[in-house]
């Protein structure tokens, strides 16, 4: 019995010959076309048995229904009110920013540039 790799080279040794073939004007589209679908199809063996690949997410997390907010009451100012809408939304998808990290790096800013006026105005 041929295993899946075996075929799948000889497959790809066929698609480029055909492909030349096609190239270099021996055979028509529909010509090359349909001989290239039966190449695929060569590859599909119905007898393979799929399973199901084993996941990473806990079952809770698929089976537990998220809770969800009540949609604003609608007002007058559509515009306005689906602009908000839109920038809430953006907001609410990127990830959330550690203000520990942020107010490290500014801290670390604020001092760097303390320095270099204290060196500048020094020297």
């Amino acid at each position: 019995m041929i295993d899946f790799a075996e075929r799948g080279r000889a497959v790809n040794q066929d698609l480029r010959v055909l492909d030349d073939a096609h190239r270099l004007g021996r055979i028509t589209r529909a010509e090359y076309r349909a001989r290239r679908r039966r190449l695929l199809e060569s590859l599909y063996d119905p007898s393979a048995v799929v399973t199901a690949r084993n996941t990473l997410v806990p079952p809770t997390a698929t089976t537990t229904p998220r809770p969800r907010r009540a949609p604003a009451a609608p007002r007058d100012d559509a515009s306005a009110d689906s602009a908000s809408h839109a920038l809430t939304s953006l907001l609410a998808m990127r990830p959330a920013t550690r203000w520990k990290s942020v107010a490290g790096g500014v801290l670390l800013l604020v001092i760097a540039l303390g320095a270099l006026a204290y060196w500048v105005l020094r020297g």
